[in-house]
């Protein structure tokens, strides 16, 4: 058991693991257009706009690379085995099945799942839409803006550790809740769903920290999902 959670945390394999979330999230906006980016993946993408009208094909590019890197390193350190990607999406799907629920009851003290927010015109653009949220906000806010936070705190500023990345996970939640009221698309805001976000965004830092960033992505794609399925039926 402690094998596999020391396996299932290293980046290489948690690329590898979101690799088929990316691929279905980009051929989604391929099928639906850009209306279903995620701001997450524009900003993430921002700076390869450098690159004109190649930046897709530079993106795509790094995609590639990035994956062939990834192989090879498993390969080095252990055999890479696809069947250890099961147990790692069925532990996601768990995590998501209780995070909804949670929140919920922290916040509203009920259990209903939360679906007052959620806008998408039909059911396919709104898993597009899921997938990237669990993909490119777990990407930003959790691999570059936490980790960010919490080297600047612990290493930089000389911070305890442990309030160091306390107070990481604090500032990027807030963050990550905040984003989705910003732009024209942006939610309307209300003091529950902040809260809802807010803690979200605290257990979806925690799921990354202790479990990776494979693990966080499906957690919060796989809860998007659910809300996409419970909205429309």
């Amino acid at each position: 058991m402690n094998d596999y959670f020391i396996r299932t945390k290293n980046l290489p394999k948690s690329f590898l693991f979101i690799l088929p979330l990316l691929v279905l999230y980009e051929i989604g906006i391929i099928l639906y257009g850009s209306e279903v980016k995620n701001t997450a993946d524009v900003i993430v993408k921002s700076p390869l706009e450098i690159f004109g009208k190649n930046a897709t094909l530079v993106f795509n590019s790094l995609v590639i690379i990035i994956s062939f890197c990834s192989i090879f390193y498993i390969e080095k350190k252990h055999r890479l085995h696809c069947g250890i990607f099961f147990p790692m999406l069925l532990e996601s799907i768990i995590y998501a099945l209780f995070l909804g629920y949670v929140i919920v009851f922290l916040v509203y003290g009920f259990l209903p799942l939360d679906i007052s927010n959620f806008h998408a015109e039909n059911f396919a653009k709104g898993v597009i839409i899921s997938l990237g949220a669990g993909v490119y906000e777990e990407i930003f806010f959790r691999l570059l803006l936490l980790s960010t936070l919490c080297f600047v705190f612990v290493k930089v500023f000389k911070i305890n550790a442990l309030i160091g990345s306390f107070l990481g996970i604090l500032i990027c939640a807030c963050i990550f809740s905040s984003m989705h009221y910003a732009g024209i698309v942006g939610d309307s805001f209300s003091i529950h769903s902040f809260m809802f976000r807010f803690i979200a965004g605290i257990i979806l830092s925690a799921i990354f920290i202790f479990r990776g960033l494979g693990i966080a992505v499906y957690t919060h794609a796989t809860y998007d999902v659910l809300t996409v399925f419970r909205f429309y039926t």
